[in-house]
């Protein structure tokens, strides 16, 4: 099969057998509102990726504190937020702005909408994004547990998780209260957080005993080594969410907020950020499964919209085409070729198809030795 071909069964598995609509709320700080999104061509993107310079200024040179341009020791993780500000005016330049102008004490390297990808901090540079502190590098801690699938099952008992059914040498968080000035605050191994010790608790070790269930609902960061053992990344008990969460997030990611902002086009935001992610992971040589929600780093319900209307796993399977396409054949020019109103030019849909509607469409694959045109028909699911 020569690599055409090859692309070929990517983008005919890509492709939308039908066209589907779904109605979503969309979830805000400002207002929640609803909306109809529906589904492009394919799950492969048809759009330029594009990256808008707009750097904010370094603590050094300026009065914000939100880029204190400190290197990382490695990138781990790729992160996905979604800005929960719905009013239509807080699209990417909205948001990058926000940033350059200290962001509140926040930032994160790209802010993602319809139109571009915004560039505020250099990706080897720490941001404030993930909500787990600075004060806990990434590394992997030996489990002791052997196994032989990547993605186990991670459970807890005794005051140790379990995986696979088998004990591991690693204790859960333990959870104290601890003083912070005059303030007692919850504390995690030891790192404080903000959140305030319950009124009449004592300094000392917390009564809350951690289940199962306490696990962020992203799972726990645990990669199968070459020696067949599992090793698992540090873990911290979040007082704020009431999760066990993951280090990692400030200190060894790229953070990414999308646009969900009224009247924006959704699923261009989420595709564009697809087609964006794929090269960041081409770029510092990640795998897809290192591509995490905000949640996993703290169990707050973030991205909201994407989480709350089933649409992570839709996300993660556009990441998975750019991101395949991209490493194994970014020589291959990909031009997609339909002529219809109710299509844009990058594959996604403005205005739903009639029932019994057939759009038929072609793609022209090129390289250095040849052309193959795939045609294709888009019609609308019930």
């Amino acid at each position: 099969m020569n690599k055409l071909e090859a692309l070929k069964k990517i983008l005919d598995a890509a492709q939308e057998k039908q066209i589907w609509s779904k109605e979503i709320t969309v979830y805000g700080y400002q207002f929640d509102y609803e909306t109809t999104i529906i589904s492009g061509l394919s799950k492969y993107w048809f759009g330029q990726h594009e990256v808008e310079e707009r750097l904010c200024s370094l603590d050094s040179q300026g009065i914000h504190r939100n880029r204190p341009g400190t290197k990382k020791a490695s990138i781990e993780y790729i992160v996905i937020h979604d800005t929960a500000s719905t009013r239509s005016t807080a699209d990417e330049y909205a948001h990058a702005t926000y940033v350059a102008n200290g962001g509140g004490g926040t930032s994160w390297h790209y802010s993602v909408g319809e139109q571009m990808a915004c560039h505020q901090v250099p990706d080897d540079e720490v941001a404030y994004h993930a909500g787990d502190s600075l004060l806990v590098p990434f590394c992997l801690i030996p489990t002791g547990v052997k196994g032989n699938h990547p993605h186990p099952v991670v459970t807890i008992k005794e005051d140790y998780y379990y995986i696979n059914g088998k004990k591991s040498q690693i204790k859960i968080p333990n959870i104290s209260y601890v003083y912070d000035g005059e303030t007692l605050v919850f504390a995690s191994d030891g790192v404080k957080q903000v959140k305030q010790a319950p009124i009449g608790s004592s300094e000392g070790e917390a009564s809350i005993h951690l289940q199962t269930e306490d696990i962020n609902d992203a799972g726990l960061g645990i990669v199968l080594g070459a020696n067949g053992f599992y090793y698992m990344a540090p873990t911290y008990y979040n007082a704020t969410y009431q999760k066990i969460a993951n280090r990692g997030g400030n200190l060894h990611s790229i953070g990414i907020e999308t646009m969900v902002n009224q009247g924006s086009h959704l699923m261009r935001t989420w595709h564009r950020c697809a087609k964006l992610v794929a090269h960041l992971l081409v770029q510092n040589q990640l795998t897809v499964d290192q591509v995490k929600p905000h949640h996993f780093f703290s169990g707050k319900p973030c991205p909201q919209t994407l989480r709350s209307n089933q649409l992570w796993d839709e996300f993660m399977s556009y990441v998975n085409v750019e991101y395949q396409i991209l490493k194994d054949f970014s020589d291959v020019s990909i031009e997609l070729m339909v002529n219809h109103s109710k299509i844009d030019a990058d594959g996604l849909i403005q205005e739903a198809l009639d029932k019994g509607e057939a759009i038929p469409y072609q793609v022209r694959l090129t390289d250095q030795q040849d052309t193959l045109v795939l045609n294709y028909i888009a019609t609308r699911g019930e």
